[in-house]
This record gives structure tokens, C-alpha cells and sequence, in this order.
């Protein structure tokens, strides 16, 4: 462990260009803790703000916003607009975007659009569209698991019926940003609509809809047909406040869209791709950002507060997120539960929670997959008593390796029972230091108690595309998170249905069924996964939630590191935001959710713009 120590303060030292500890303040007081500013004089809207994307370089990056090259997650909201937005906190509440009302009765959701919504051609923005986008999301959103038809009534309204009540409808419907002009994707749609109403079946056991093996295969075929597609990202037709005009290797350009139904106070967004931690860094002390939400090393986030110490402005804004340590279930040695298990035991997550950017809270190291906030409003935190506890301890980690047959060598290094060493590979984003700090920390951590490990940081071009593959045997990643639904639903969904997990991929239409060989009990997933959707009463929820819980402790496919509550930096003195309580937690309709999302909400609310 001195060893890991002094990794930690080398590291650490590199990426915040310190020369030793002492140089530096260990408190920042910041001065600057006005959100809300008043303009003495018009809006300035010639003044262009400077946001943090993350989108693969040009080429490869494009115009279609399904394919995993093109217009992702982290711009779809300055580009596309939403038909709601929602937001847990104060309260769980879904205000209207591009619709004028809504109705949920039952199984029955009615929507009526707000007149006259244009798309940034000038073209009419109707009904037809909004029917498009969600043909276009069959196989891609759960949308389509619960949704048994749609209706168009006339160009404004849209009724769509379910087959089961659940409270988490709106959420599965509203989710989805406005993205496919019928113009453009109407052909496409028109195959993913086949499939919808025909080739799709109710599953007996789950009550929900699957697809048949011939629409599973008709389905294939129509994305990669419609993933084909690559259009400049200045020809995207867009929805929301923005149009690209302009993107290099280092950043992307967004103008207002003329014909947006609000005139945003900002006419001009640059959004900037971070490169390296390093680079990341140097951007932000350069001045390069307005505002951003990036990892940074806790000395240089330290750096970064005492260089801005008089304009900066803070606060945490709740993602529902966690990051942590994926362990490939279909990759040997970590498809045997008895090392996944060793490896998490092996490692101090409360050491490494130490390196981890500020807003990164130690989360929860029973493995059950939900962030320790989620385990505190669904679950019963007695339940946890009952599990088999992660933390560190080497000791269990041991006998869980020898009961197995593994045994130490002459010079103290794992070798399985065939008396071979195994190399087991830790594969991480190289330009975010929580990931990277964390990583390389834990591979010394890993490599101390005896395992052979190889460290393998990669460009986030790379990295993503690495750990959706079948090759990696343990990557740092995103996953049980709840950001969009804030529900244990989207948690075990997110978890148990990634591909980084490695279990064996489920044949179109059929369950996905685990088998525990802890206690030897076999889960349906699917049917697991129904049962708390439907869910109507905590009690319901709280139940089901257990027995995920219970599965994933038993399984231990994913390590919890951290839950993130994301440091939200602004360093223009003139730019107006809504209220906020610095240096602590929000809990605001408009602080939650991805940065641009925010953003956007804020645009449409005239909650954002800067003062003269």
C-alpha cells in the first residue's frame, strides 16, 4: 500500500503540473457565488458560449444521430428538442417542450403538439415526424417492449395505447429527443413499422411485446440499412435550438436555428471535444471554457479553483450516475465468479475514492448494482446485512482464490490451478482522471496482492467501442445508472443488458434467464425486469428490487467505484444562470441531467444568457 500511495501523489502531481503539495492551497474559498445576475443593460447575444462535448473526431463523425459515430448523447440536446422534459427533483414533474398537453389515462397517453413548430429548413414539424422518430427507435427503446400501436388523430395528435400500466410510462415516452424528420427517414421508418406491427408477439411470461425470429432478422436488416446513412453534420435538419455548421478534430460549431419556436438569448454555441487529461486540463487554464462539467484530479481541481478564485462559480448537479470496474463474464479468468469476486475484495475503493474528481461519492461496495442514494428511496438498507460485503479485504480475497485451486508461486504471484499465470487487462478512457487515476491505481493495488495485470488506457474514440467488444477482460465504465428515469428499473436494465458484461447474447424475442451458481437459482431477467416496470406500489418496487440486488451481489459482474454528482464550473463573470447554492448538491428542475441538457432546458426557460 506505500507503494499505491506514492503512485497516487506522482500521478496526481503530473496531472496538476504541481511541484509539491505544499504549493497549493487545501481550501479554496471561492468568491464569486451569484447564479442569477441582473443585466444592467440589454442581453449580450454576440458573445458565444463554450460548452464540453464528447463526440468521436471527424471523419468518422456525422450526421446521423442512431449511428455510434454520429450525433450522440452529449449534442442531441443543442440540436434536437424533446416532446417533454423531465426532471426527479424538486419533484418528479415532466414540463412540456414541443407539446402543448398530454393526457395519460391507464394505458392510454394522448399528445397534442404546440402549433406552427417548425424544423430548422422551414419545413413543418407534425405528427408524421413525431411518428417517425419512434418507428425509427423500435429495437432501440423500450418504448417499443410496452407500446401496442400509435395513432395519428390529425397533423397535431398522437394517441398512443400499452399493454400494462406502469408509472414509468411517461418516462419511456418523453426520453426520446425529436430527431427524424420524415422528409429524411420516413423510407427508413416505413421497415421498422412493418416489424413493429407485424413482427412483433406478446410474451407469454413477461406480458410485454418480443419479436419474432423472422422480425428479429427483418430488424437487422433495417438498421444496417438506415446506418448507412452518414449525412455532413451540415445538412442535419434539426428540432431544437441549434444547427452545426461547422466541426475539426477539436470542436464543433452551433448557430441558432431560425426558425426554433423560442429566440434563444444565445446565438452562438462552441462545443469543445477535451483530447487527453492533460489537454482537457490546459484547456480550462487557458480559459478555453465558459462553463463545463469535466473530471478533473482533486489538485487540479484544487488548481483550477484557486486560479479562478474570484470569478468562478460551482456547484454539484445529481446525475443518478455511477462509475466503476466491468468485469467480462465470457473472458477467462473473470467468467469465474470466484476471481471477480477476489479482484473486488483485493481492491480499496476507499483509497481510491481519494483520487476521484470532486462530486465522486464511494458508492455502494455490496455490488448490488444501485448507487447508494437509489438503495436509500427504494431498498431496505437492513436488506444489505444479508448480503456478502466487497470491501476490501485481502484475506477473503485469498481464500477465495485457493478455494478454487489457486495458489501463490515462489515469488508470491497468482497461478491458477493448472499452475499457469493469467494476465488480466484493466482497460480505461485515457482522458478522465477518475477513470485513468483509478485504474492505474487499482492495476498496482491488483498487482501487489499477486495477479499479473496490464494497464491499458485508450482514446475515448477507442475505448467505448473496446468494451461493447468481446476482448477486454475488465474495463472502467459507466453503468447501473438511473440518470434518465430515476428508477431501479433503468439501474438493472442498464446493467444486466449491457454487452460489457459479457453474458451470452439473448436470440431476439426469447428471455434472458442467469443462473446464480452461488445458489444455484435460475433469475428471468426479463421477466424480473417487467415485473418492477409494472410495479405500482413501493412495497412492489421494493421487493423485486431486492431480488436484483440479490442477483447481482451473487454475481459481482460489476464493481461500484463512484457516485457521481457532477461539478458544474462557470467561468464567465457574465453569464446569468437560474438560482443555484454553491458548492453544494442541487436539487433543481434545471441541475440535473448531461451538461448540453441542461443547457438547453435553460435556453428554453430564458433561465441562460449573459448580461452586459
Amino acid at each position: 500500500m506505500k507503494k499505491v500511495k506514492a503512485l497516487l501523489i506522482s500521478m496526481m502531481m503530473i496531472l496538476s503540473g504541481c511541484a509539491a503539495s505544499d504549493d497549493r492551497d487545501d481550501v479554496v474559498v471561492l468568491e464569486n457565488t451569484q447564479f442569477k445576475l441582473e443585466s444592467t443593460g440589454a442581453i449580450n447575444k454576440e458573445k458565444v458560449l463554450t460548452t464540453l462535448i464528447d463526440i468521436q473526431p471527424p471523419p468518422a463523425f456525422n450526421g446521423n444521430p442512431y449511428d455510434a459515430a454520429g450525433i450522440n448523447w452529449s449534442i442531441q440536446p443543442l440540436v434536437y428538442d424533446y416532446l417533454c422534459e423531465f426532471s426527479p427533483f424538486p419533484e418528479r414533474m415532466f414540463k412540456t417542450s414541443l407539446l402543448e398537453s398530454f393526457k395519460l389515462d391507464g394505458t392510454h397517453l394522448t399528445m397534442t403538439l404546440k402549433e406552427d413548430l417548425k424544423w430548422s429548413d422551414g419545413s413543418p414539424l407534425t405528427a408524421a415526424d413525431v411518428m417517425t422518430n419512434y418507428y425509427l427507435n423500435v429495437g432501440r427503446s423500450a418504448f417499443w417492449t410496452y407500446a401496442t400501436e400509435l395513432k395519428k388523430i390529425d397533423d397535431r395528435t398522437i394517441e398512443v395505447d400499452y399493454v400494462t400500466e406502469s408509472p414509468l410510462l411517461l418516462n419511456i415516452t418523453f426520453a426520446l429527443p425529436i430527431m427524424s424528420p420524415a422528409s429524411v427517414y420516413g423510407e427508413y421508418a416505413e421497415a421498422y413499422k412493418d416489424i413493429a406491427l407485424n413482427y412483433r408477439e406478446l410474451n407469454p411470461e413477461t406480458g410485454n411485446y418480443k419479436f419474432t425470429a423472422e422480425g428479429a432478422a427483418l430488424l437487422a436488416d433495417a438498421n444496417n440499412k438506415m446506418l448507412a446513412y452518414k449525412p455532413n453534420i451540415r445538412d442535419v435538419i434539426a428540432s431544437g435550438p441549434y444547427i452545426m455548421t461547422n466541426a475539426t478534430t477539436a470542436e464543433v460549431i452551433f448557430e441558432e436555428n431560425p426558425h426554433y419556436r423560442v429566440d434563444v438569448a444565445i446565438d452562438k454555441i462552441r462545443g469543445l471535444r477535451p483530447g487527453s487529461a492533460e489537454a482537457f486540463a490546459t484547456s480550462i487554464l487557458e480559459g478555453q471554457y465558459t462553463i463545463e462539467n469535466g473530471g478533473l484530479s482533486p489538485d487540479m481541481s484544487r488548481q483550477v479553483d484557486k486560479r479562478f478564485r474570484d470569478t468562478l462559480r460551482k456547484i454539484y448537479v445529481p446525475e443518478i450516475s455511477q462509475i466503476g470496474y466491468v468485469f467480462n463474464e465470457a473472458k477467462y479468468p473473470v467468467n469465474i465468479p470466484e476471481v471477480r469476486k477476489a479482484i473486488s475484495m483485493a481492491t480499496n475503493r476507499d483509497i481510491l475514492i481519494q483520487i476521484s474528481e470532486p462530486g465522486s461519492f464511494l458508492s455502494d461496495q455490496y455490488n448490488t448494482g444501485l448507487t447508494p442514494s437509489m438503495i436509500e428511496t427504494y431498498a431496505d438498507p437492513q436488506f444489505l446485512s444479508t448480503l456478502t460485503d466487497y470491501s476490501y479485504n485481502p484475506a477473503a480475497a485469498e481464500a477465495m482464490l485457493t478455494s478454487i485451486g489457486w495458489s501463490r508461486d515462489d515469488k508470491g504471484k497468482w497461478i491458477n490451478e493448472k499452475g499457469e499465470h493469467v494476465e488480466i487487462e484493466i482497460a480505461t478512457i485515457n482522458s478522465w482522471p477518475t477513470f485513468m487515476l483509478t485504474a492505474e491505481a487499482m492495476s498496482t493495488m491488483l498487482s501487489e496482492f499477486g495477479f499479473k495485470i496490464k494497464y491499458a488506457p485508450m482514446e475515448s474514440g477507442t475505448v467505448w467501442t473496446y468494451l461493447n467488444g468481446p476482448n477486454h477482460t475488465i474495463g472502467g465504465v459507466f453503468l447501473g445508472g438511473a440518470g434518465t428515469y430515476a428508477h431501479p428499473w433503468e439501474a438493472f436494465s442498464n446493467i444486466l443488458n449491457s454487452p460489457r458484461i459479457g453474458l451470452p447474447e439473448v436470440p431476439k424475442g426469447e428471455d434472458r434467464i442467469i443462473f446464480s451458481p452461488t445458489t444455484e437459482k435460475e433469475y428471468n431477467v426479463t421477466k424480473m425486469l417487467k415485473e418492477l416496470f409494472a410495479a405500482m406500489t413501493p412495497e412492489e418496487t421494493q421487493a423485486i428490487t431486492h431480488e436484483f440486488m440479490q442477483l447481482n451481489n451473487e454475481l459481482c459482474l460489476f464493481m461500484p467505484l463512484v457516485e457521481k454528482a457532477a461539478p458544474l464550473r462557470v467561468y464567465d463573470v457574465t453569464l446569468s444562470l437560474p438560482e443555484a447554492v454553491p458548492n453544494e448538491v442541487q436539487k433543481s428542475f434545471y441541475y440535473f441531467g448531461p451538461l448540453n441538457l441542461m443547457i438547453a432546458k435553460m435556453l428554453r426557460g430564458g433561465e441562460i444568457f449573459f448580461v452586459e
